[in-house]
């Protein structure tokens, strides 16, 4: 198994993770021509990619998911109330491309199991992932308020853990954000 973060941050998200059989995005939060960019930057193609897989409906997780699936056909997976959320944010997706993927479930192809998982985020239903291969564990837990215990049993005995670490209570409590967002953020 092998990943690549192809960006985080407010101003997109996405992570290419492939094994010898398959290859995934989890989230494209940038146009589609910026995450085909990126995928070029490390040999890669939205051509050999067979599934993006949402977090949740934050346009920094999901801005170049319809115009990807509709141009390349590609399946999308999220949970019922990301895809609610989602309608009218992405543009049509065919219904053959919209596939379910519920909290707390596992979904196989090939040799790797991809779990999902709760996390704590102002969100419809966020969730995100564990992709496991053979012995091989990648953990994928971004965009939560806290780590729970529930949270620590999904990801335990990861070998890799990719986690976005950008709050800094200073920094927002002097920053330019009005109080309700500093308010939001500062919430579980």
């Amino acid at each position: 198994m092998r990943f690549s973060i192809l960006a985080s941050g407010s101003t997109g998200n996405s992570i290419y993770i492939e094994t010898d059989e398959h290859a995934f995005l989890v989230d494209a939060g940038m146009s589609g021509k910026k995450i085909e960019g990126l995928l070029g930057s490390i040999n890669r193609s939205m051509k050999q990619i067979d599934g993006i897989f949402v977090t949740h409906e934050h346009s920094d997780h999901i801005k170049g998911i319809g115009v990807l699936a509709r141009k390349y056909k590609t399946p999308i997976y999220a949970n019922a109330k990301t895809w609610q959320a989602m309608d009218g944010l992405v543009g049509e997706i065919p219904v053959d491309q919209r596939f379910h993927f519920d909290m707390e479930t596992v979904k196989t192809f090939g040799s790797l199991d991809i779990q999902s998982f709760a996390v704590s985020h102002d969100a419809a239903d966020p969730m995100f992932y564990t992709f496991n291969e053979g012995n091989r564990k990648l953990a994928i837990i971004t965009d939560t308020g806290y780590v729970s215990d529930r949270m620590k049993g999904h990801i335990q005995g990861a070998d890799s853990f990719v986690f976005e670490s950008n709050h800094d209570v200073s920094m927002l409590q002097m920053g330019r954000y009005p109080w309700s967002i500093k308010r939001r953020i500062l919430s579980k």
